[in-house]
């Protein structure tokens, strides 16, 4: 008997807990918007309203409040090495969704270290479809609970909406990605990185960007891009890891309104770090 792959099983279960009512997930239609030469694909995800977000000084943030402890077996896909466990999302905005956590207490404060990246480097590699790794680091990146966790998600299709490394191109000259301007840094991965080159890219990028604490990380097959953060949220709009690369997610269609009546690209520079 062939042996069910990774991606089916995981959209296979999603798709149970979903009719079962126990994650939650509505299909929605991508609205893109261009705005100058940048193009950003808005998303509305009403389980959002759902979601438990801890405040900075919540005590989650710092120690262990079990958010992970009492998951029901039949969210968990993986076991990913000795450190981390992969997990479906409970509140979603794309089929399916993957939270990538560590097993044991470390705060969403602290940066990527080897045993992240070779979990989320496995699971990028088991997949058989496009995905992307996402990581918020800290309060200020967009991080909604205090246990570190990275997300894995779906990549947008060519043709459709591209992020914005691939849809604006990368200076490899500048580690940089054409035209974008917060503050940022790129690098174009070799096809057979190994996690030792990831770890070293990683820190790398971060001393080019200027990262002090809270940044945001996207990860996929042919790039890593590292974004230093000022802040998560202006009144009723926030933004994380994906939203910085141009995929914006919402909770009620009249977001999407808002993000264009302030400027996406404005938005994102006020959720970044402008060069004065």
């Amino acid at each position: 008997m062939e042996t069910e792959s990774l991606e089916s099983r995981a959209v296979r279960q999603f798709d149970a807990l979903v009719k079962r009512g126990e994650l939650f997930w509505q299909p929605n239609t991508p609205r893109l918007v261009q705005t100058g030469p940048f193009k950003f694909q808005f998303r509305c995800a009403p389980s959002f309203t759902k979601k438990p977000i801890q405040e900075a000084d919540d005590p989650g943030r710092s120690s262990d409040q079990h958010v992970f402890f009492d998951t029901d077996p039949d969210f968990v896909i993986d076991f990913i090495g000795l450190s981390h466990k992969l997990i479906l999302n409970k509140y979603c905005v794309v089929r399916p969704q993957y939270v990538l956590h560590t097993t044991v207490f470390t705060p969403q404060s602290d940066h990527l270290n080897e045993g992240d990246f070779a979990s989320a480097w496995d699971v990028l590699r088991r997949l058989k479809s496009r995905h992307m790794v996402i990581y918020n680091c800290g309060v200020e990146s967009g991080s909604s609970i205090g246990h570190k966790h990275l997300q894995v998600l779906p990549r947008p299709e060519k043709g459709d909406f591209e992020l914005f490394p691939d849809a604006l191109g990368i200076d490899e000259d500048k580690n940089a990605v054409r035209n974008l301007p917060f503050r940022h840094a790129v690098k174009r991965l070799p096809s057979n990185s190994d996690v030792t080159e990831l770890v070293e890219v990683y820190e790398a990028l971060k001393i080019r960007s200027g990262v002090e604490k809270a940044h945001n990380v996207v990860l996929v097959d042919e790039w890593m891009l590292v974004i230093p953060r000022g802040c998560a949220r202006h009144g009723n709009l926030a933004a994380n890891a994906a939203s910085m690369a141009g995929m914006i997610w919402v909770t009620k269609p009249e977001g999407v309104q808002d993000w264009v009546d302030r400027g996406p690209m404005e938005l994102l520079c006020q959720f970044g770090v402008v060069e004065k």
